[in-house]
């Protein structure tokens, strides 16, 4: 992507970069190092082509530490500015609205605690600072990208600063209808908040649709369904339908390379080269994890023989430890793997190998490779990059998926065995089917698969919601 004259501001809660120790380091010590996640790989590449500044919230450990001007070698060719929040902001934002409040509401799933205007007024503060963070390293023709619901009061905030910026706004999770929105009490000042912005992303259509419904039906902005666009405060908006994808090149590159073929070997002969059933997700009450395992369970005990010759290895990522709710739900998981594992092992076979830990790319790469039938069964998704990666990955053809209808993904992955994760029974009957098929059998799905994936690319979703942004009506 050629250099513009337009710096480009990226926003988000999350930085490009986490610190972590210095292995043998005497006295300790901490380095910073890229952070894992499809954000970071849609947008760190972008900025690295045509300059300009990652604005995030600091961690309390990166509060002293100096900004490496290297990373792995090569010089970073732009900058990062850090939002310093208190203990008592922070916290209120990030736990008390944006992950207790925003984050199941918009999951169209209850909110795992009562609705208090106390944390919004600090959610409002923080979206405050972030402003203020942002112009204070940009001028008047950058293009601000504000990324996700943490920072939907942003927009309308830059805005009155400066009427003629170019904002660009994108929701990496689903937005519901407008009947589970007007939960939330602050449900005008965050569409007034978002519409702030030039163009509003979603990943689906139906999510957009929603957003507009909601517009419609709570706000009083003239909107426009037919065009997709929104007038406002004397501005036109537009909403558009963006869908992210994964880096194909780099995770197909990954998935040749000599050492992750071997250690995707490893992993079969480990396993007693029985058929793989893989979950990969991070521990989050949205991903129907206990409602997979049953689903396994029920495969097990509808046929003796299913221990001998099946494994169900589930990678959880931790996620949100402090929280209650995230406890419960790791004590949940725990017992039922326990209870499994207990009931079916035999003879030095275990039917579910838990792997609670973030795994290393090419570790995870070698896993898809490896795995026979990949189960994507969130409760609700906003797209979900691992049905896209388990896809990429499987260069030498063959694999099944099983999607949850209810991940956005599942709008561009038809040719993936759709299920309703709800449906304990036929969720297990999709497995049991899967899992029987052969490799030829599953070759002309997955070479669809493959190819809607590589239509998404990430490469592509980024410059194409950048040059929606430089378009001034």
């Amino acid at each position: 992507m050629p250099r513009n004259r337009h710096q480009l501001v990226v926003v988000s809660n999350r930085g490009p970069y986490r610190t972590v120790p210095v292995a043998g380091k005497r006295g300790g010590g901490r380095i910073r190092v890229r952070a894992a996640g499809g954000l970071v790989a849609a947008l760190d590449p972008v900025l690295r082509a045509r300059g300009g500044v990652w604005v995030s919230a600091q961690d309390a450990d990166d509060a002293n530490q100096p900004r490496p001007d290297v990373e792995g070698g090569e010089p970073l060719e732009y900058k990062m500015a850090t939002v310093a929040l208190s203990r008592t902001v922070g916290e209120a934002f990030y736990q008390g609205v944006s992950n207790a409040m925003l984050w199941p509401i918009l999951h169209s799933l209850p909110p795992t605690v009562g609705i208090s205007p106390t944390p919004w007024n600090h959610y409002e503060t923080a979206n405050r600072a972030f402003a203020e963070a942002v112009l204070e390293v940009s001028d008047p023709r950058d293009l601000v990208w504000v990324q996700d619901f943490h920072l939907m009061l942003l927009p309308a905030m830059l805005r009155e600063a400066r009427p003629k910026a170019r904002i660009g706004w994108f929701c990496h999770i689903p937005w519901p209808g407008d009947d589970l929105f007007k939960i939330l009490p602050w449900r005008r000042q965050i569409l007034d908040g978002l519409l702030g912005a030039d163009v509003l992303g979603f990943h689906t259509k139906s999510y957009a649709d929603n957003f507009m419904g909601c517009l419609s039906r709570v706000g009083e902005a003239q909107v426009d369904f037919s065009r997709m666009t929104v007038r406002h405060e004397g501005r036109t908006v537009r909403v558009v339908v963006a869908p992210i994808g994964v880096p194909v090149d780099e995770l197909q590159t990954l998935a040749a390379d000599p050492r992750v073929t071997a250690r995707a070997e490893k992993i079969h002969r480990q396993v007693d080269h029985r058929r793989i059933l893989l979950g990969v997700d991070r521990l989050d009450y949205t991903k129907g994890i206990p409602q997979r395992l049953r689903a396994f369970e029920q495969v097990l005990k509808s046929d003796r023989s299913a221990r001998n010759r099946y494994v169900m290895v589930q990678i959880m990522v931790p996620s949100r430890t402090d929280v209650q709710a995230y406890r419960e739900l790791k004590q949940e998981i725990d017992r039922l793997i326990g209870d499994i594992n207990g009931r079916y092992s035999s003879a030095g076979k275990v039917p579910i190998q838990y792997i609670y830990r973030n795994l290393p790319l090419d570790k995870l790469v070698a896993h898809y490779r490896a795995a026979d039938v990949a189960v994507v069964t969130p409760l609700r998704d906003g797209m979900n990059l691992v049905a896209m990666e388990y896809c990429t990955s499987r260069i030498e053809g063959g694999g099944a998926l099983v999607l949850s209808e209810f991940a956005g993904a599942a709008d561009y992955l038809s040719d993936a065995l759709l299920v309703n994760p709800y449906d304990v029974q036929t969720l297990a009957q999709t497995i049991r089917d899967a899992l029987a098929m052969t490799a030829d059998a599953t070759r002309p799905a997955m070479h669809a698969l493959r190819a809607a994936v590589h239509k998404l690319d990430v490469n592509l979703w980024a410059k194409d919601f950048l040059d929606l942004l430089e378009q001034r009506p």
